[in-house]
């Protein structure tokens, strides 16, 4: 029997690969892409690397995403481009994982389908597919990490600039990788493993300190607001989102977190002890930790976060398989009974996340996905390309939400109408948030564009126009049908500058 499963084998690799690559591109063909995808975009399609590395800390997120979507904004390709690049690190992912990961390959199919692999981070395009794709690298090459040490290390560097949150599980392994060095050459007096591991670990570490570059003076950011807290009131707090962040991913009711946790300790402390290894079950519980304090202090996370916690959870998984290997103890029975055990758990949580996201509880659903609409840019981008001409004169009201159609409209420029500035990327600035009268509006444009007759005004859910109201006197030539699951709906407005006799 279990020499027919290894024949069949990569069979039914190719068979949920191909099930998957086919799914996920029906998902991104129906996904329209929001105002988060085109603020990167953007950014960088207009800006240059240095002055990509001068906003960064006013976005909350480290360069490397952007530094990929760079060379395909600036060669001219569509907006939606973006969504093919996340959804092709995804499948890169899925493809490695599925014939390398250590799981049985039932677990493995519900892993891929679930919204682990699947939807949030290859259709949505943002920088969270790069966490995705860079720890399961890191699983693969465990065994190889002391081998092919500056590998290692770039990976875990590379890992430091997909997200912020990423710097947890990276400085967690490069830790771990250094102690385990450390404990071989006082125990046997060898220099060669802690020398190849030296050769890597540095690499972290610098581009942690690159990092550091990216966001300094990050108080000055309105992205972060960090709060100080009581030792007593941190604590229940930390407790608290440790109970949200599985809450938001699964549905569960608080009861089922706990008995989730405590499957889930118990099991990887099983595992760890018998390995004589604390390692791999220490990176992801400092990783969980991790989001919970910075969730508390610094920035509310979201499920685009939760998620990489799972993908954590997977170099676990995986990292203490080939611990069990280099230890020998992969026939160990009471060893293999709770590493199975974890494996079940993981595809609990696969079955237990897929429907959750198709419930109604879950803003995102697959519903949503395929029938539903994040933006309306896409449409009034069309509109604007058949019925403005790029000479007139297009004013923004909210440069956010805007910059989804602005994306879309490569020889167009849009001029904020909260301080007559062009603007494109939205940098979260008080200049960019400014309150302004439609009368002022019109008596600035009548001042700064004597020879138009007309001028363009774009109206979203949230405007800077102190007195939309008074829009209802203007001719409006397009407004979205419908709601869209982020808001973006907009009413195009062509008014009149001629001053009344």
């Amino acid at each position: 029997m279990k020499e027919v499963c290894e024949k069949l084998k990569p069979y039914l690799v190719i068979l949920v690969f191909s099930v998957y690559v086919l799914f996920n591109g029906i998902l991104l063909w129906y996904h329209a892409p929001w105002r988060d995808e085109a603020n990167v975009w953007l950014m960088a399609r207009d800006l240059s690397p240095l002055q990509l590395l001068k906003e960064i800390k006013y976005q909350g997120h480290p360069c490397l995403w952007y530094f990929l979507v760079m060379p395909f904004a600036k060669f001219g390709l569509p907006f939606r481009t973006i969504g093919m690049i996340s959804t092709i690190v995804m499948t890169v992912a899925a493809g490695i994982y599925l014939w390398k990961g250590p799981q049985w390959i039932g677990i493995k199919a519900l892993v891929v389908f679930s919204p682990v692999f699947t939807y949030f981070y290859p259709t949505i395009a943002r920088n969270y597919c790069l966490i995705a794709l860079i720890l399961i690298l890191l699983a693969w090459n465990y065994s190889e990490r002391n081998a092919h040490p500056v590998r290692y290390g770039i990976l875990l560097g590379l890992l430091v600039q997909a997200d912020t949150i990423a710097i947890a599980p990276a400085g967690m392994i490069a830790f771990v990788w250094l102690v385990e060095n450390v404990y071989n050459r006082i125990h046997t007096g060898s220099m060669e493993r802690l020398g190849n591991c030296l050769k890597g670990i540095w690499i972290p570490f610098v581009s942690l300190l690159f990092w550091m570059v990216q966001f300094y003076q990050v108080s000055d950011s309105p992205m972060f607001e960090f709060q100080s807290f009581g030792g007593r009131e941190l604590l229940r707090e930390i407790r608290n989102y440790a109970y949200i962040i599985l809450i938001r991913v699964t549905g569960f009711s608080q009861t089922m977190c706990t008995i989730f946790f405590v499957a889930v300790i118990l099991a990887a402390a099983v595992v760890s002890y018998r390995l004589r290894n604390i390692g791999a079950a220490t990176v992801m519980l400092f990783s969980y930790l991790f989001q919970c304090v910075f969730s508390v202090m610094v920035y509310q996370l979201h499920i685009w976060h939760y998620l990489s916690l799972v993908f954590t959870f997977l170099w676990m998984l995986w990292a203490m398989q080939k611990t069990a290997e280099e230890k020998k103890r992969e026939k160990d029975r009471i060893y293999r009974g709770a590493a199975g055990i974890l494996q079940v758990l993981l595809g609990i949580l696969a079955v237990v996340m897929l429907l959750h996201w198709n419930s109604d509880a879950e803003p995102s659903n697959l519903q949503q996905a395929l029938h539903g609409s994040y933006s309306d840019g896409q449409n009034a981008a069309e509109f604007i390309r058949e019925e403005i001409s790029p000479d007139e004169i297009i004013l923004s009201t909210d440069v956010p939400m805007e910059s989804t159609i602005l994306a879309y409209l490569k020889d167009y420029r849009f001029y904020y109408a909260g301080s007559g500035k062009i603007t494109t990327y939205a940098d979260w600035s008080e200049e960019q948030s400014q309150i302004i009268s439609l009368d002022q509006v019109i008596a600035w444009c009548r001042e700064s564009f004597p020879e138009k007759d007309y001028i363009y005004l774009i109206q979203s859910t949230d405007s800077c126009i102190a007195d939309p109201e008074k829009l209802d006197g203007q001719e409006c030539i397009y407004e979205t049908e419908g709601v869209t699951v982020r808001g973006e709906e907009y009413g195009i407005y062509r008014i009149g500058l001629k001053n009344e006799k």
